[in-house]
């Protein structure tokens, strides 16, 4: 899957850079490639350019998207882009994983474990095998042992505005992020105000939210097994079957954000209050079926459906995965999600 995010003629990525300095040790620069900032659309930044506007959207969760093929990255706060960097990811023989991943830790002057003690400043970590996202050297091509290098200004300008279980996709194919609002999957209700889904079977249907109080929600669906699986803090909390009402569906990767609510949230003509907005990366296979047509056929137990509500807020990230049985996997363990699509 590969993700290229639409920009609009307005990006405010053109204005003056404001340079945030972070706390602690300041880790060293003569490693990594310092960064220019530029008032120029992502498509036309070279290596070693970025562009960076975190007040065109002041708050709201971020979501951070690394291209592959286009040695970019792309950072979405609450649905809007505030950023774009040139990168430099895994060479071959140590290519960077694509998938969708969660920042597990978060150190501003590291050092690596595996390659001689290797500076890698303002490191936010992916995976616990020792793929992370940090500042160093960008040669305009992917050089690196499976990490995302990054500029070195432009990695201490998003160290500073994330924090852990932060969502990470990884691409390979081509796609542009939209929103939608469909609170029929995720809500007691559907857009009518109608009790949302049929009734599957409820046998196999487990709710306990108190194996972790707080965190961030990952909700992740997989039809492979037809199931859906809520995480909080890395933990399972929750689980039940699903049904397809369109049972030959077929869809790839789907990797859904809640957004902070907004005065332009499209507002439900049946229980006149607002529908929650949904920033939704979808797989490069699929050209003809909408991410609201694909929620739509997806149908699990009111019940369980009013219990994961409770849970679900702005930030939660909702993974939606059809892995092929040979090639593909997807896993989660505490801390950490790693869903992978595509032939390896």
């Amino acid at each position: 899957m590969k993700s290229k995010p639409a920009l609009s003629a307005g990006l405010a990525l053109l204005l003056t850079l404001s340079v945030v300095a972070a706390v602690g040790q300041t880790p060293p620069k003569n490693t990594s490639t310092l960064g220019t900032a530029k008032t120029i659309l992502p498509a036309k930044l070279k290596p070693g350019e970025y562009a960076w506007h975190p007040e065109f959207s002041p708050k709201g969760p971020i979501v951070l998207i690394v291209s592959l093929p286009e040695q970019l990255a792309y950072v979405y706060r609450n649905g809007v882009i505030i950023g774009a960097s040139t990168v430099s990811t895994g060479k071959k023989g140590h290519e960077t994983p694509t998938g969708v991943f969660t920042i597990l830790q978060k150190h501003q002057d590291h050092y690596s474990n595996l390659y001689n003690n290797a500076p890698m400043p303002y490191m936010q970590r992916l995976t616990w095998s020792g793929v992370a996202l940090h500042a160093g050297r960008l040669p305009g091509y992917p050089a690196s042992h499976g990490c995302v290098r990054m500029p070195y200004e432009f990695a201490q300008l998003l160290y500073v505005e994330t924090k852990t279980g932060l969502t990470v996709v990884v691409s390979d194919e081509r796609k542009s992020p939209s929103t939608v609002a469909h609170p029929g999957l995720v809500a007691p209700v559907d857009a009518q105000g109608h009790l949302a889904g049929e009734l599957p079977r409820t046998g196999d249907i487990a709710w306990q939210p108190e194996a972790a109080p707080e965190g961030p929600v990952t909700i992740l669906i997989t039809n492979e097994d037809r199931r859906i699986r809520i995480f909080r803090a890395g933990i399972e909390i929750g689980h039940a079957p699903f049904t397809l009402m369109d049972p030959d569906r077929k869809f790839t990767l789907h990797v859904l954000t809640r957004l902070e609510s907004s005065a332009t949230d499209p507002v439900s003509p049946t229980t006149g209050k607002p529908m929650p907005r949904w920033l939704a990366v979808s797989g490069g296979l699929e050209t003809t079926v909408t991410v609201d047509d694909l929620l739509s056929v997806i149908k699990v137990a009111p019940e369980f459906v009013r219990q994961v509500a409770t849970v679900v807020g702005p930030g939660t990230t909702m993974v939606i995965a059809q892995p092929a049985s040979t090639t593909s996997t997807t896993t989660t363990a505490e801390t950490e999600l790693t869903v992978v699509t595509g032939e390896k």
